[in-house]
């Protein structure tokens, strides 16, 4: 058997050659990083091919079509839940190994019901298919909240238009990608690693030759070891997701600050929290500094195929923004109400995506209370913005923490096109000047997966033009005769912004495995643009947005394609297929449940958070749009800078590799990942945990066990998203037929009532809050069951 190293040292000549020929490569990044590159993907993704296996066949259709079905009927009722959750494409990839088993054993060999053995290329068009199903149409929000009559219940809005938008939104994305295959294809240095994952476990399943070099020193299969991490992690993600659910998130600080327990003097039954505590050490309300989690659901493999220097900035970065940036600004009251903006009336709000009122003379909320963006709605006026309310609250605020996001989305927005530029721009060119010479380019002519690929007819460039043209002409007609109410224009100022930022975003998704997304820039330039129309803007939001996420989607599955030798004929033909029927089903079902299906919708289980946070942010973008949060003027004008300073940053670096020293490190100082920062809501503890993992599994284990390393740290990575996946679905559809856990304890607090970091509240313990923090919660009863106030009679 090849090994990998073998194929790396090979191929390392062929770019020490390749240099030596062409001393201009000498400082390009992408050549650079090629060996490096080969060390990570060589030792997974199959070696060798054969033009001649089965591939498009009824089977795998069959199959991943069932697969789209059924992931997308579930995952869009799902999606209305009060505590929304997705079956992932892995799930269908281990379950439909066994149906392509049995399939194979079925029917006779050799006929067009069994072409042969189930193999890891039908296999994979199976996931291809059952992927597009994971995900709900981004264009759905925009239908649930402007269709459903709990929300705008616009009565005009038909099933047809709905379906049309659907399906419209999806595809412009896909005729964009094609055109991208060159740059974010072909190239080595393009290794979209978080395919790797998955490419571990269908090479496990399927047996299939790679250069591993473990040869026979490690027994264990790689199939073997799937299966063993798989039981592992199933069995103890019942454990912080089910019985101790207080491991999800721990405040580390506040562990060693105060904590009571029901015998404590005096405990603090109010539920206030220390200013250290509520801003700091919280992973509930506050930074969550040196906050840890037990729960590999808030990891995932992506730590252990994305490379560390990408993990180290990311992580980095939103350290250093969340963990010293936001208590700062905090601290130094910057922006004004930092005291006095809270939602429990006890504790001040840090981690916190909402609004709050700034006028101290509003007629409806107190000083610093918290605005909900409905409320800036004038619902006679097509929920464009009602003034008089909006100066009753106004000058509205942020938190720090919220305002520092949007400023770390301007930052990344303009470094993204700077670092590329610098450090890929003469690569880009290069790639450019050959597709118009229609000359096949010499590095990306090094790559042997680029070399097999040539067994099979490409899909055309100009194919992917024509099928951008005639979804533009769609697009257009659906924006002007629909009631989504978007000028035509906007669908040609949407393809423009996603052309300019499709190439630059691809590449920094496809060297370092994290995304970058266009939705704060479109909301902020149509929010400019059509100030105060919330429906044209919620409309070129998912345009925009997802035109970008379903062209960086389609190149990614390109790439999956050129890994296991797939015709791109077949890929793209299944790609399309189930975004279409995802597309169909979800509007279908989405339709459903919001007029036939009773009074469910509504109810505490099934209260559709997912689209009431979409409505909402129609208030903030829409309603009252950017100029009043960040125009001239503004509070929050001085985050305009960082656009400026985002474009400023990379070039720093490229500076330093010219003029100090020249080292291949430099250009790993990615400042569109550093300025991406993780963001408010939720819990605050993934910065701590996902850095030490990195480091355990990338450098660590890679350096001192690397032929461990190549043959199962993929294969477990994947094996945990699985069985944890599996584990939380179970768990979450015992929780919808009350077969929760609700033994009350220290591990497991209710969630209801009681934060699950309640002992960063000094001196109290678990059972130490009484009717004062519930009632203050707008609640009437305790943890126990008290009730604190009687209803009069």
């Amino acid at each position: 058997m090849t090994t990998a190293e073998e194929v790396v040292n090979e191929k390392a000549e062929k770019i020490q050659h390749l240099i030596e020929e062409h001393p201009e490569f000498a400082d390009d990044a992408e050549v650079a990083d090629i060996t490096d590159i080969e060390e990570r993907i060589d030792f997974i993704v199959p070696l060798t091919d054969d033009p001649s296996t089965p591939t498009f066949t009824v089977r795998a259709l069959v199959i991943g079509t069932v697969w789209c079905i059924v992931l997308s009927v579930v995952n869009v009722l799902l999606s209305f839940r009060s505590n929304p959750f997705g079956i992932t494409a892995s799930v269908a990839v281990i379950l439909s190994y066994p149906m392509g088993l049995a399939w194979a054993a079925a029917f006779p060999s050799g006929t067009v019901l069994n072409p042969g053995p189930f193999n890891v290329k039908e296999h994979a068009l199976i996931y291809l298919l059952a992927s597009t199903g994971t995900g709900t149409p981004y264009g759905l929000d925009n239908i649930v909240v402007q269709a459903y009559p709990g929300m705008m219940g616009n009565s005009n809005l038909t099933f047809f238009d709905a379906l049309a938008f659907s399906i419209v939104t999806q595809f412009i994305g896909y005729g964009l990608s094609g055109l991208t295959r060159r740059f974010l294809v072909k190239p080595t240095a393009m290794w979209w690693p978080q395919n790797l994952s998955l490419i571990a476990l269908l090479s496990s399943f399927h047996k299939v030759e790679t250069g591993e070099t473990a040869g026979n020193r490690f027994k264990t299969s790689r199939f073997q070891a799937f299966w063993i991490a798989f039981a592992f992690m199933f069995v103890y993600t019942w454990i912080p997701e089910y019985f101790m659910p207080v491991l999800q998130s721990v405040s580390t600080l506040c562990l060693f600050s105060g904590v009571g327990s029901n015998s404590a003097g005096s405990p603090n039954k109010a539920g206030k929290m220390t200013i250290f505590n509520a801003v700091a050490a919280s992973t509930n309300s506050g930074v969550g500094l040196l906050g840890t989690t037990f729960d590999w659901v808030y990891l995932g493999s992506g730590l252990v195929t994305s490379p560390f220097w990408a993990t180290l900035v990311y992580w980095g970065g939103t350290g250093l923004f969340q963990w010293i940036l936001v208590p700062i600004l905090w601290s130094a009251n910057v922006w004004g109400l930092s005291n006095e903006m809270t939602e429990d009336g006890l504790n001040p709000s840090v981690n916190s995506p909402h609004l709050y009122n700034g006028n101290p003379n509003s007629t409806t909320h107190t000083l610093g209370a918290r605005v909900l963006p409905v409320f800036f709605y004038n619902v006679s006026n097509n929920y464009n913005l009602n003034l008089t309310a909006y100066e009753d609250v106004a000058p509205v605020h942020l938190t720090g923490f919220f305002a520092l996001t949007y400023g770390g989305s301007f930052l990344s927005i303009t470094a993204s096109l700077v670092h590329v530029i610098v450090w890929y721009g003469k690569d880009i060119y290069r790639q450019s000047m050959n597709a118009f010479r229609q000359i096949r380019d010499e590095v990306d002519a090094q790559d042997k997966h680029v070399k097999m690929m040539e067994a099979y007819p490409d899909v055309p460039e100009w194919a992917y033009l024509l099928f951008l043209a005639v979804v533009t002409i769609l697009a257009i007609a659906v924006s002007v005769w629909t009631p989504f109410n978007m000028p035509w224009w906007a669908i040609f100022f949407n393809l423009f912004l996603c052309g300019i930022f499709l190439l630059p975003f691809g590449v920094i998704q496809a060297i370092s495995g994290f995304s970058l997304g266009l939705n704060v820039l479109t909301e902020f330039l149509i929010g400019l643009m059509l100030p105060g129309q919330t429906v044209a803007v919620m409309a070129f939001k998912s345009w925009g947005t997802n035109n970008l996420l379903q062209a960086l989607y389609l190149t990614s599955d390109l790439k999956l394609g050129q890994y296991l030798h797939i015709a791109p004929y077949a890929l793209i033909f299944c790609q399309f297929f189930g975004t279409l029927v995802n597309a169909i089903v979800s509007v279908v079902v989405a339709w459903y449940l919001m007029f036939n299906a009773g009074d469910l919708l509504g109810t505490d289980a099934w209260d559709y958070i997912n689209y009431q946070i979409f409505y909402s942010a129609g208030g903030i973008w829409g309603a009252i749009g950017p100029q009043r949060f960040f125009g001239i003027g503004s509070i929050y004008q001085s985050l305009l800078w960082c656009f400026l300073v985002g474009a400023i940053s990379p070039v720093l670096p490229w500076l330093g590799n010219k003029y100090i020293v020249k080292s291949k490190y430099w250009h790993y100082i990615n400042f569109p990942l550093l300025y991406n920062n993780y963001g408010p809501g939720g819990y605050q503890n993934t910065i701590v945990v996902p850095l030490l993992v990195a480091y355990f599994g990338q450098v660590y284990i890679f350096n001192h066990q690397r032929e461990w390393y190549q043959k199962y740290m993929y294969v477990i990575g994947t094996a945990f998203d699985a069985s944890s996946a599996i584990a939380v679905t179970i768990i979450a559809v015992l929780a919808i037929f009350n077969y929760g856990f609700n033994d009350y304890n220290v591990f497991n607090p209710n969630q209801n009532n009681v934060a699950a970091d309640y002992y960063c509240v000094p001196d109290a313990g678990y059972l130490d809050f009484g009717c004062e923090y519930y009632l203050e919660q707008g609640m009437n009863t305790t943890n126990t069951g008290v009730l604190c106030v009687e209803p009069s009679a």
